[in-house]
């Protein structure tokens, strides 16, 4: 094991590219999966090396070999001998783990359950049942734990939503929805069970991918904190959305000789990490903060006046650079291949969204939508350049709205934002220290 190192897997040319703006239009543009081709014996039966991410920083991790231990800046408790799945609470630097016998330890504040074993108060019996996975409520005042033969188990104040006893299969993973009321428990083939107010996003329909065990769950979250879907992992380390969740990167296909034993959503709520048997972590690529510059020599970059940043239906402008957090942007993918996004504010939270008036269509920001409540207005189809740019930006793009797709956004009438369906390349992404620096130099 290495667990003072986290490398971030490196996943095909577009991303490398990421390290540099402003090749940050290449995040959205060149994600795509591996898929994986060989078959691979089932790995699921028991609970395998499992993870957990910290509030602030790190990750927790139980090994195979029976220790946990602290990585990237979480805190470190005492190590629990024995193999079995961590179950970290939410917003807290505070965990329990379940060893696959059913006995519980609790560490950094977590509450003491069930005097450590699971049997006191549950029924659980570890002579006939293996846990393969545990989830801790919101609350941090309780703990599902799933056992080979698909029971669900419970510790503290949480109650049973169902079991998974209709299925034939493993469960290789159980994770608690945010309000602590259900719970999804996914199956070595992928399928997977939602109970309580857990809605259902997808499965493989039962069909291992490329013939290898799915081995975790880890929920994605909208730009509201509302679940949108999930994220599977597969033993070769294939990442497998559902729903919303945005593909954010994998092992490709290649475990790096350690097969990946589960999967984890980062703090951030939108991005996710994976644990190898051995130990080792491989964190996704997250959304990045991006500077909308103008290709005019005018310049300016994408922004929102002072006074109104955080006033829905503000216009959105072309304005001198300052470097503030009204001028950063995020490019949230809506679709897996990147193309089309969605731009949300860093200050607002808010998206760029197609309105009109008497002078025509404009941009404003306006509180983020989802598929359901009829997003289009706000997601824009990103085209990229990689010649006539310039000398100085060897990348640019265009953006037009998935509504209007002859149409692209440009500086407008007094600098706002409108459309137009003549011209093109008119703007460059940079990166929000780039702009600090180039303003602190001046021209």
């Amino acid at each position: 094991m290495t667990p003072h190192n986290i490398p971030r897997y490196r996943f095909n040319s577009f991303i490398r590219a990421l390290a540099a703006m402003p090749a940050l239009v290449l995040l959205v543009l060149g994600f795509t999966i591996v898929p994986a081709t060989a078959s691979a014996p089932n790995r699921v039966p028991k609970s395998y090396t499992s993870i957990a991410a910290a509030p602030e920083a790190g990750f927790w991790i139980q090994s195979d070999a029976g220790a946990t231990v602290a990585i990237g800046g979480a805190p470190q408790y005492e190590s629990v001998s024995g193999r079995g799945s961590i179950a970290a609470i939410p917003d807290r630097n505070a965990y329990w783990v379940v060893t696959t016998n059913g006995v519980i330890y609790a560490r950094g504040g977590a509450p003491e359950l069930c005097g450590g074993f699971l049997a006191n108060c549950s029924g659980f019996d570890a002579m006939k049942q293996t846990i393969t996975g545990a989830a801790a409520s919101p609350d941090g005042q309780g703990l599902w734990a799933v056992d080979e033969y698909r029971h669900v188990w419970t510790a503290g104040n949480v109650v049973s939503y169902g079991d998974a006893g209709n299925d034939n299969q493993t469960p290789s993973g159980i994770v608690a929805t945010p309000t602590g009321l259900g719970y999804y428990i996914v199956m070595a083939d992928g399928g997977v069970h939602a109970r309580g107010d857990a809605a259902f996003y997808g499965s493989t329909g039962g069909s291992r991918p490329g013939g290898h065990d799915v081995t975790g769950i880890a929920l994605s979250y909208d730009l509201r904190g509302n679940v949108n879907g999930y994220w599977l992992v597969a033993d070769d380390g294939g990442v497998f959305t559902y729903g919303e969740a945005p593909f954010l990167g994998s092992t490709g296909g290649n475990d790096g000789g350690s097969f990946v034993s589960s999967i984890v959503t980062r703090p951030d709520r939108h991005s996710y990490a994976w644990v190898h048997a051995n130990g080792q972590v491989g964190l996704s690529m997250t959304v990045p903060k991006a500077v909308i510059k103008s290709m005019a020599p005018v310049g300016g970059v994408w922004a929102l006046p002072g006074h109104v940043d955080d006033s829905p239906a503000a216009p959105i402008q072309r304005m001198p650079a300052l470097g503030g957090p009204s001028e950063q942007w995020h490019l949230w993918p809506t679709t897996d291949d990147g193309k089309i996004v969605q731009i949300v504010n860093f200050n607002s939270r808010m998206c760029a969204d197609v309105t009109a008036d008497a002078r025509g269509p404009y941009l404003i920001q306006y509180p983020c939508k989802k598929e359901s409540e009829g997003w289009n207005n706000q997601r824009f189809t990103l085209t990229t350049h990689t010649s006539g740019c310039g000398m100085s930006t060897p990348t640019c793009v265009d953006f037009s709205p998935v509504n209007a797709p002859a149409y692209r956004v440009v500086p407008g009438e007094n600098s706002r934002l409108t459309l137009t369906s003549v011209g093109e390349k008119f703007w460059t992404l940079v990166g929000p220290n780039s702009i600090a620096k180039q303003e602190q130099s001046g021209p």
